[in-house]
């Protein structure tokens, strides 16, 4: 088996966990019966995870042995959306700390006088707490919202591919992920099950691994399927290539 790219330390220790429990949480690995994830068994796994869990201080001989269970539980597809996950995880705490500076903004005065009483209401601390408070959850929801609804467009939109036009697609998308190498790339090992064993599963996985992928992109890197140049031009979400 080669060695992953990522060698779990303490400094990552509870992400890779909490990678790992939203990995156990998805039917994705319990679909996939030849996952050597089995070779562990998913309880066992999880029951490992909880005992991580109550680690305050992991050590280098503990982590090493975590990677060493991992190594023979993981594809290296995992290994690679791990790493991702955790470069995301990075990224967005590095924007959250540039992003602590004070910034001036202007209101209207009602808008002003509307922040206020929800202060006052909500037992907010300062302005800001409150637009935080007010404003967060919906974010979030608007974000997932987002994402649900572009997985689902392309869903959609590729189930119109002809196996031959999908996979050269997604083909032409790895090409670019080996010189952009931000990009997500979770449907190379799906790709090249597909090239072994073309069946309507491995195609299947292929898609959804694709779309994963430009989801995850649009999300995490602010990069649109769109400027990827991948499609054909006269097809679009709202203009798919007609039923064969």
């Amino acid at each position: 088996m080669a060695r992953p790219r990522y060698q779990i330390n303490p400094q990552d220790w509870y992400d890779c966990l909490d990678w790992l429990d939203h990995q156990l949480a998805q039917p994705t690995w319990l679909a996939e019966r030849d996952h050597p994830v089995h070779s562990i068994g998913l309880s066992t796994l999880k029951d490992c995870l909880n005992q991580w869990r109550d680690v305050d201080r992991p050590t280098l001989d503990l982590c090493q042995s975590v990677q060493d269970i991992l190594v023979s539980s993981l594809t290296m597809e995992d290994w690679g959306r791990l790493r991702k996950s955790l470069s995301a995880r990075k990224r967005r705490r590095r924007e959250t700390r540039l992003a602590e500076k004070p910034i001036n903004i202007t209101l209207t005065p009602s808008a002003h006088q509307m922040l206020v009483e929800y202060r006052d209401l909500s037992a907010t601390g300062t302005l800001s707490e409150a637009v935080e408070t007010a404003i967060q959850q919906a974010l979030v929801e608007l974000r997932e919202g987002r994402e649900r609804d572009l997985e689902r467009e392309l869903l959609e939109f590729l189930r119109h591919f002809k196996a031959s036009v999908l996979i050269q697609v997604v083909q032409t998308y790895l090409e670019l992920t080996t010189t952009r190498r931000s990009l997500a790339n979770s449907c190379k090992i799906a790709h090249q099950l597909f090239l072994k064993r073309p069946d309507r599963n491995s195609l299947r996985l292929v898609r959804d691994r694709f779309v994963e992928d430009l989801v995850w992109n649009e999300t995490h890197l602010k990069v649109p399927y769109a400027s990827l140049n991948l499609f054909p031009d006269d097809l679009t979400l709202n203009n798919p290539p007609a039923v064969e």
